[in-house]
């Protein structure tokens, strides 16, 4: 069944007044009460079958369903590059020009958009500093899950160009979260999995024997093996980086963002729904 762009404009927008809802009526910021005393449906109270006390309860405290990644790609018709050409992804600084050179990369999970901008970077290292002291309790450049200092001083590489000997743009790298993830392929004991609700490749610190494989299997060497723990560490995708880096150098972006900015847009598309 072919469905129409207001009718795709319609799910979005539901989608996202839900959220807000929820947002607000958790802050405490409306009165439910109030609302449907001028709500001609509520007001008149022999016209409305009062519901059962187990089912009010279970509806306020049921939290509405959160606006994925696959939602997203699935309404507007395209995958992320789209985005980026569409230039719905503009108001975080992630262009075609920004990316072709370098300075923006982008990667995906399946509750968020994780943006890094090499020219925000000042190499403070202030991520690092708060990803272990949030993960492990103590502040450690070795087991971090978010790198600059391994970048700080030449780039990935001499050639590269970049650190403090020369433009003084600095690398942040993280964990890709990969689709087909090496380090999960390659444990031997099978301690890393996909966590259900994040899409982050997460370690079991209970099966974990510290072998140091994951690392050696990663194109990017990004898990860790923890010398005082024995387990190995990796990104959880919790976004303390993004919240802790004083230039915005980071950003952990929701995909209920991404699709306001769609509908802002008006880049929406037919879809074909079996």
């Amino acid at each position: 069944m072919i469905v129409e762009k207001e009718e795709i404009r319609r799910k979005f927008v539901c989608l996202l007044n839900d959220e807000r809802s929820w947002d607000i009526r958790e802050r405490g910021e409306i009165n439910m009460t109030e609302i449907n005393q001028d709500d001609p449906i509520h007001s008149d109270a022999s016209a409305v079958e009062e519901p059962a006390q187990g089912n009010e309860s279970e509806s306020q405290n049921s939290k509405p369903k959160t606006i994925t990644r696959r939602q997203v790609l699935a309404m507007v018709g395209c995958g992320v590059g789209g985005l980026v050409v569409g230039g719905v992804l503009g108001t975080w600084g992630v262009t075609s020009e920004s990316i072709a050179s370098g300075r923006i990369a982008i990667r995906t999970t399946p509750l968020k958009m994780i943006v890094t901008d090499r020219a925000r970077c000042s190499g403070c290292q202030r991520c690092e500093m708060s990803c272990t002291l949030k993960n492990d309790g103590r502040t450690c450049q070795h087991i971090a899950r978010v790198h600059v200092w391994q970048n700080y001083n030449f780039g990935s590489s001499p050639d590269t160009k970049d650190g403090l000997y020369d433009n003084c743009e600095f690398t942040v790298q993280s964990c890709k979260q990969c689709e087909d993830p090496w380090c999960m392929k390659y444990c031997p004991v099978h301690a890393i999995y996909s966590d259900d609700e994040s899409g982050a490749r997460l370690v079991d610190a209970d099966l974990c024997i510290g072998c140091g494989m994951c690392s050696a299997a990663c194109p990017w060497n990004m898990p860790v093996v923890d010398t005082e723990t024995g387990v190995s560490t990796k990104c959880v995708s919790c976004g303390r980086c993004a919240e802790q880096c004083p230039n915005g150098a980071i950003q952990f972006i929701d995909w209920k963002d991404i699709a306001q900015q769609v509908l802002d847009q008006g880049v929406v598309s037919t879809a074909t729904i079996v």
